[in-house]
C-alpha cells in the first residue's frame, strides 16, 4: 500500500491558509479535500480537543492538518486567534446559528478588518429560511428533504438512510464555494460569506429527480419494486454474489445465456411473457447462476464485452490492488492507535498530485509551533498555558 510522507512541495494550494473550527462531517471533509491538495490548514479545537476526535472517523477527517487548542471565550485566546485569521486566507465554522456571533467571531464582525477573508460557514438551514434559528443535524435534514423515502428497508414506511447524504453533499459543495470565493478574490481584492448547508447538500444530490419509493416510481434504481438493477444482482456458488448487469457499452461476442449455458431469451419475448412465465424464466436464470464460480464468470463476462463484478463486502475495498497502487488506499500511523488503513486520495492532478500529509495530529500538537510564528514567545506561551487559555 502507498506510504504516508512527509508534506511534499509543489502542491496545487500550497500558500493557502485556512483555519478549521468545523466539527461533523460535512466540514472536516470538505477541508481534507484543501489540506491533501496543499493548503496549510489549522484544525482549532478548545483546550483539550474536540470530544469526537477519539471515534475512528475523526481519524481520516481531520489529518492532513496541525492542531492548535486555544479558549477562544478567554480574551486572551480570542486575541490569539485573530492574530492567527491575520495570517489566514479561510475560515471554516460548522457551528449552530448564533455561537460565532456570540464569540464576536461572525462574518459581519469580522469582514471589515480581515477584507481578503473567505468566510465559509456550514449551518444545518439555510441563513434567512424560517428553519434558522431551529436545531438541526443529518438525521433531521434527511427527514426535511424526504431521503427517508428514497429507499426501503426491513419495514414498509420511511427509513433514516445510512449514508449521510446531507453531510456528504455538503462535503463536495465545500472547496468547490471556497475556491470559488478565493477565485472571485483574486479579481476582486476581497473575501465574501461562503454558506453550505446541509440542507443545501441534500439538494445537490437528488439532481432534481425527485422520487417516492412506495409509489413504485423510478424502478431503475429502488429497492421495491425490484428494477434492473436490483434484478441483475445474482447469487454465484460458494454464497458470494455477483452484479451482471451486462450492458458494458461494447458490442458483446457471447451473451449472458450463451455463458451460463441457459436459452436465450430475446427481450421482445421477455416482455410478451406471462407473470408466471417470467417469473419461471427468472428463477432458471438465478439457478444457474448458483452453479457457476463467481470470479471467474466476472472475468469471463469481462473478455466478451459485458459488464459484471463482484459484490465484496466494504472492507474488502481496501485491499482492491487497482485502490492500492493509485493512492486511493494509504497506511498511515495514527499517534494513538498507531498503523491505519485509510482511504486515501479522491482527486488526482498530474502535474501537482495530492497527498495525504499525515494522521490526525494529538491535540495542541503544534500550537506552540503555530502560535510562536505569529509571535508568542515561550514565556507568553507559558502564562497563557498557566491560564489554561492554551
Amino acid at each position: 500500500m502507498t506510504d504516508v510522507g512527509q508534506d511534499r512541495s509543489g502542491q496545487a494550494l500550497d500558500g493557502l491558509r485556512v483555519l478549521d473550527l468545523s466539527g461533523g462531517i460535512a466540514g472536516p471533509l470538505g477541508v481534507l479535500q484543501l489540506a491533501e491538495h496543499g493548503a496549510d490548514v489549522i484544525k482549532i479545537e478548545p483546550v483539550g480537543g474536540r470530544s469526537d476526535r477519539t471515534t475512528p472517523a475523526s481519524r481520516v477527517h481531520n489529518r492532513s492538518r496541525r492542531s492548535v487548542t486555544v479558549d477562544l471565550r478567554h480574551p486572551d485566546g480570542k486575541a490569539a486567534f485573530l492574530r492567527l485569521l491575520e495570517t489566514a486566507d479561510v475560515l471554516v465554522e460548522a457551528f449552530r446559528t448564533g455561537v460565532m456571533a456570540d464569540l464576536g467571531l461572525d462574518y459581519e464582525s469580522l469582514k471589515d478588518r480581515f477584507e481578503r477573508l473567505v468566510y465559509c460557514s456550514i449551518p444545518a438551514w439555510p441563513a434567512g429560511s424560517r428553519f434558522e434559528e431551529i436545531p438541526g443535524y443529518e438525521a433531521l435534514v434527511q427527514a426535511r428533504t424526504g431521503q427517508h423515502w428514497e429507499s426501503t428497508s426491513f419495514r414498509p414506511g420511511p427509513v433514516f438512510l445510512h449514508n449521510p447524504v446531507a453531510s456528504m453533499g455538503a462535503m463536495f459543495l465545500v472547496p468547490i464555494g471556497i475556491m470559488s470565493a478565493l477565485h472571485a478574490r483574486n479579481r476582486t481584492g476581497r473575501g465574501q460569506h461562503v454558506e453550505i448547508s446541509l440542507l443545501q447538500g441534500a439538494m445537490s444530490l437528488t439532481t432534481q429527480n425527485w422520487n417516492w419509493t412506495d409509489q413504485g416510481q423510478f424502478g431503475l434504481v429502488k429497492s421495491h419494486p425490484a428494477g434492473i438493477h436490483q434484478m441483475s444482482i445474482f447469487e454465484c456458488r460458494d454464497g458470494e454474489w455477483i452484479h451482471a448487469s451486462t450492458q458494458a457499452g461494447m458490442t458483446p461476442t457471447r451473451s449472458e445465456a450463451e455463458i451460463l449455458g441457459i436459452e436465450d431469451v430475446s427481450f421482445e419475448r421477455l416482455v410478451g411473457m406471462t407473470p408466471a412465465e417470467r417469473a419461471g424464466h427468472e428463477a432458471h436464470k438465478r439457478a444457474a447462476y448458483r452453479e457457476v464460480d463467481r470470479n471467474s464468470t466476472v472475468e469471463t463476462f469481462h473478455a466478451n464485452g459485458l459488464g459484471a463484478e463482484a459484490i465484496v463486502a466494504p472492507h474488502e475495498r481496501l485491499s482492491h490492488p487497482q485502490l492500492v497502487a493509485t493512492g486511493s488506499v494509504v497506511e498511515v500511523d495514527d499517534p494513538e492507535v498507531g498503523r491505519t488503513t485509510q482511504l486515501g486520495q479522491t482527486v488526482f492532478l498530474t502535474a501537482t498530485p495530492g497527498a495525504v500529509r499525515g494522521p490526525q495530529p494529538l491535540a495542541g500538537a503544534h500550537t506552540d509551533e503555530v502560535l510562536g510564528s505569529v509571535g508568542y514567545d515561550a514565556s507568553t506561551l507559558h502564562d497563557l498555558r498557566a491560564k489554561g487559555v492554551i
